[in-house]
């Protein structure tokens, strides 16, 4: 099974409050093999298992370091949409809002698949090929995955695949026990309103014979407001 963080297309509801921002020489997505606060991405995979498999349950949000963007699943939508083979597919909006304290860093979770009943094809045993599961064609096809913080775009490939994570507990979205994670890490961002949009696809026969559909795309977009130092004491 496959679920995904994922958030509403608020931006043009908040494009007049943006604060626009240059990230100097220090790009907003930390590289994949960044461990900040000692995480990796392999960690908070591991550590939000249960939080993604429930559907974004707040009883199972995990404590950690970081404000993890996560989506109001209450506010997505879906879009009806003919895939590139010609079988039909969607595009999901959805979203949500957060006010964080200055200095707050940020692990937004793109997009996950477990192995909860149906499993597409065989699931990997080891993470020397979960990044081919999730982006080749014969798995989950991902492709033109990207997280923009604010106006900067960064492509989120196979590096930034983590897992499969063993869960102690039964995942809540059909009691697998295995999880592989497309995240990313986000630096603390300045004083300010921002969006950070997260887009990309997963499309494949393998798909389309396990789900039913071909195709899934995303657009999600979070809006993320950070208090000054004073507005944080």
């Amino acid at each position: 099974m496959f679920t995904r963080r994922v958030m509403t297309s608020l931006a043009a509801l908040c494009v007049a409050c943006v604060t626009q921002f240059a990230w100097a020489d220090d790009d907003a997505v930390l590289s994949p093999n960044a461990k900040p606060f000692g995480y990796s991405l392999t960690s908070m995979a591991s550590a939000t298992a249960l939080f993604d498999s429930s559907g974004n349950n707040l009883s199972y949000y995990p404590m950690t370091p970081f404000q993890i963007l996560y989506a109001d699943f209450s506010k997505s939508y879906f879009v009806n949409v003919t895939c590139r083979d010609g079988s039909a597919g969607f595009t999901q909006h959805g979203g949500n809002v957060f006010v964080v304290k200055y200095g707050t860093p940020f692990y937004v979770p793109l997009f996950t698949v477990d192995d909860s009943p149906p499993v597409l094809g065989a699931f990997p045993t080891g993470p020397g090929n979960a990044a081919q599961y999730f982006f080749g064609s014969a798995g989950y096809g991902g492709h033109e995955f990207s997280l923009i913080a604010d106006e900067e775009s960064t492509p989120i490939g196979p590096g930034y695949v983590a897992g499969p994570v063993t869960s102690t507990s039964p995942l809540l979205d059909g009691g697998g026990s295995h999880l592989i994670a497309l995240g990313a890490f986000v630096r603390a961002l300045p004083p300010g309103t921002h969006t950070v949009t997260i887009r990309g696809e997963v499309a494949s026969a393998a798909l389309l014979s396990t789900y039913g559909f071909g195709c899934d795309r995303e657009d999600f977009t979070y809006v993320v407001k950070v208090l000054s130092k004073a507005e944080s004491q």
